[in-house]
C-alpha cells in the first residue's frame, strides 16, 4: 500500500462511509502509511481522487459524495463480480529476466530520479568498466564535487516484506563522497517504491551488521511504520533524492 489511491481505497473500506480527504489523510498519517514531503498531504489526497473520479468516472473506485467527501463506488465492486473479474490483477516480472537486468532497471530509474528532481542540476553517469562497488556517479553542475552511489535494490510486490540486503565492506568506502541507497521495485506499481533508503557511506559502515567476520555489512528494513528502526532516519520520499544528494555533497 504505497499510493494515495490504495491507501483511500483501504481507509474507505474500514470506514464503512465516506469520508472528508483530511481525515482519510489524517488516518493515513496516524497509522504510518503515508509519508510525504508535501506540507498540505490532505490537498494531495483530495487532488488524487478527484482526478481518478473525472477521468475515469463510473469504472472509479471512488465517488464524491459531498465537497471535499469521498466514499467507495458500490457500481465499480458490483461490475467486477458481474464480470467475474478480481479488482486487482496481480502482475509478476517475467522469470527470463536476470538478476543483471533487474539491477540495471533499477539503477537508471535512480539516475532518473536524481536528474528529474532537485533545487540545482545534478547529472549521472555509469563508470566504463564493472568497477564493484560503484553503479552511479553523481556532479553537480559547476562544481567538482563528486558523489559515488552504490544501489542495491529488490522486486516484489508484498508490502509487508522485510528489506535484506549484503554489500561487501571492501566496496563502501568510509567517506561522504559516497552513499548506498536501498531501492524496492514494486512489481504491482510498475515502479520503484515511493520511498527508498539514502544512507551515507559513515553511517552505514558505523551502522550495517557485520557478517562473515566484517567481510560483508548487513541492511535489514521494513516497508511499514510498525517495522520501525535504525534505519528509519535514512528513509525518505523518492523524489527527496536529488536534494539529499545535494546537502551531502556539502559535506565534502
Amino acid at each position: 500500500m504505497n499510493t494515495f489511491k490504495s491507501i483511500a481505497d483501504q481507509i474507505l473500506r474500514e470506514s464503512g462511509k465516506p469520508l472528508y480527504s483530511k481525515e482519510i489523510t489524517q488516518i493515513a498519517l496516524k497509522r504510518g502509511w503515508l509519508k510525504t514531503a508535501g506540507k498540505t498531504p490532505e490537498a494531495t489526497m483530495n487532488a488524487q481522487l478527484v482526478v481518478d473520479i473525472n477521468s475515469r468516472k463510473e469504472k472509479s473506485r471512488f465517488v464524491k459524495t459531498a465537497p471535499s467527501t469521498f466514499g467507495l463506488n458500490p457500481e465499480y465492486k458490483e461490475d467486477a463480480k458481474k464480470e467475474g473479474k478480481k479488482l486487482d490483477k496481480e502482475y509478476k516480472i517475467s522469470k527470463a529476466v536476470s538478476s543483471k537486468q533487474k539491477g540495471d532497471i533499477a539503477e537508471a530509474r535512480i539516475a532518473e530520479l536524481i536528474t528529474l528532481y532537485g533545487d540545482t542540476c545534478l547529472s549521472c553517469y555509469k563508470p566504463i568498466s564493472d568497477d564493484e562497488g560503484i553503479d552511479i556517479i553523481v556532479k553537480e553542475k559547476g562544481s567538482l564535487k563528486t558523489l559515488y552511489i552504490q544501489v542495491k535494490s529488490r522486486f516484489g510486490g508484498n508490502p509487508d516484506e522485510i528489506f535484506t540486503a549484503t554489500v561487501k565492506a571492501a566496496s563502501v568506502v568510509d567517506h561522504y563522497s559516497m552513499a548506498v541507497v536501498f531501492c524496492y521495485f514494486d512489481t504491482e506499481e510498475g515502479d520503484l517504491w515511493d520511498y527508498l533508503w539514502f544512507v551515507p557511506a559513515p553511517d552505514f559502515v558505523k551502522m550495517a551488521n557485520q557478517l562473515q567476520g566484517g567481510k560483508m555489512l548487513g541492511f535489514v528494513a521494513g516497508r511499514k511504520k510498525k517495522e520501525s528502526n535504525k534505519w528509519d532516519q535514512f528513509l525518505i520520499d523518492k523524489r527527496d533524492l536529488a536534494n539529499s544528494i545535494i546537502e551531502q555533497l556539502k559535506r565534502i
